[in-house]
């Protein structure tokens, strides 16, 4: 479905009053910076807001302006007469709290990942754009809108996440640009950072080490496994929300195309992310296994045993690299 341009979302915006903001299961820093940001922007133009996410806040988010104002479904009271979805562009994305939405409700989508958008929906959704945050920071810019200290702070965050400190593939010249004007606001890149990226649990140490005596390196070292069995988080004294980019560090590892790390969730479902240098796509290859995200990186949720979606996974990535 053709684009209808920020132009026509900047519009639906204005005339919605009572908005529900929400994001995809499993918050990270581009779906809450860019849901705070937005918040901000719609209160500063006297609209009501509700953020509602299906999960907790990570620990390492927890210091963002407003983020207490995000609630989860049960606790969200309506009505609304809007209903925006951020960073995500499926209904079944952001989980429980699709019970919060109806027919009644006009919708807005703001993403920039590979998903085919509601289209129902008033909708910005480009590909090219590194961060949901980067497509704000532009409608901030189209509506004249005074940029305040904790709009470009979440903003910032958004944009620094999804590109990794401005390290990944996805950071272009107009991110660096964008990055650039909240900046000049008065943000401290180096509190960001220390808190984002320099900063890890005692937890998360102990899994990481679990990660990395687990992997293994196949197809000629071109494909990186690793595998988080319920036990290894005991024995780590790590939660679920320990495992963020984790994965990153097999694929860092020289040769390595694709890294993928399979966590168990119970004894019938296992969740697996994978990072990937082009010309992989992860988004793609995940698709057919009811995931997806980016080419770089994506996730999905698989209805199966820990070794037996090891096993599926590898059978179906050896068409590739065997």
């Amino acid at each position: 479905m053709k684009n209808r341009g920020l132009a026509e979302v900047a519009h639906a915006l204005d005339r919605g009053e009572k908005f529900l903001v929400m994001s995809h299961v499993g918050p990270d820093g581009d779906s809450l910076g860019s849901m705070l940001a937005l918040a901000d922007f719609l209160q500063n133009h006297g609209k009501t807001v509700v953020c509602a996410n299906q999960d907790p806040v990570p620990k390492r988010y927890q210091w963002l302006p407003g983020v207490q104002q995000i609630q989860t479904p049960s606790r969200v009271e309506g009505p609304f007469d809007t209903v925006v979805l951020l960073d995500c562009s499926r209904i079944e994305r952001v989980g429980t709290c699709a019970t919060l939405i109806d027919d009644a409700h006009n919708m807005v989508v703001i993403d920039h990942h590979q998903e085919g958008p509601l289209e129902k929906a008033v909708h910005f959704v480009d590909t090219s754009y590194a961060a949901t945050g980067e497509i704000l920071a532009e409608l901030f810019e189209l509506t004249d809108t005074p940029i305040s200290h904790d709009m470009a702070l979440n903003a910032y965050v958004a944009l620094a996440t999804d590109t990794g400190g401005f390290r990944f593939a996805n950071t272009t010249p107009r991110t660096l640009r964008t990055a650039a004007d909240l900046v000049q606001v008065g943000i401290d890149v180096a509190d960001v950072s220390n808190r984002i990226f320099n900063t890890i649990g005692i937890g998360k140490f102990r899994l990481l080490r679990e990660v990395l005596d687990r992997s293994e390196f196949l197809f000629g070292g071109r494909v990186g496994v690793t595998r988080l069995p319920r036990e290894a988080f005991a024995d780590a004294e790590a939660t679920a929300e320990d495992t963020d980019g984790l994965i990153n560090h097999v694929r860092y590892v020289e040769g390595v195309e694709v890294a993928l790390l399979f966590r168990e969730v119970d004894a019938k479902t296992t969740k697996v992310s994978c990072r990937a240098q082009a010309p992989f796509d992860a988004a793609a290859f995940l698709r057919e296994f009811g995931g997806g995200g980016h080419a770089a990186a994506a996730g999905a949720t698989l209805a199966m045993g820990l070794e037996v979606a090891v096993t599926t996974v590898l059978e179906r990535l050896a068409e590739t690299f065997a």
